[in-house]
């Protein structure tokens, strides 16, 4: 193939029969529940999107994330009250 020319829309779907026929038998039965997925996801539709819901007050310590290393530290065992 020289460079510039299209390839073969069908030669990804030859290697996949290819690789199929490869694969042992005891594992064709995973092949195929992955193929079932693919198979399942159209190009023309997204999936649906995750809508995260959330709702948060903070009331806490305005020092809380010096105090959550000092929390830390003394359970952990000490050490130096510097960070990396």
């Amino acid at each position: 193939m020289t460079t510039g020319e299209n390839p073969d829309p069908g030669a990804p779907r030859e290697e996949a029969r290819r690789l199929l026929e490869a694969v042992p038998d005891e594992r064709v039965s995973a092949a195929l529940a992955a193929l079932r997925q693919l198979a399942e996801v159209r190009p023309d539709t997204e999936p649906p999107r995750r809508r995260f819901r959330t709702v948060g007050v903070f009331d806490g310590e305005s020092d809380l994330g010096r105090r959550a290393k000092e929390i830390a530290r003394h359970e952990l065992g000490g050490g130096s009250s510097k960070s990396a």
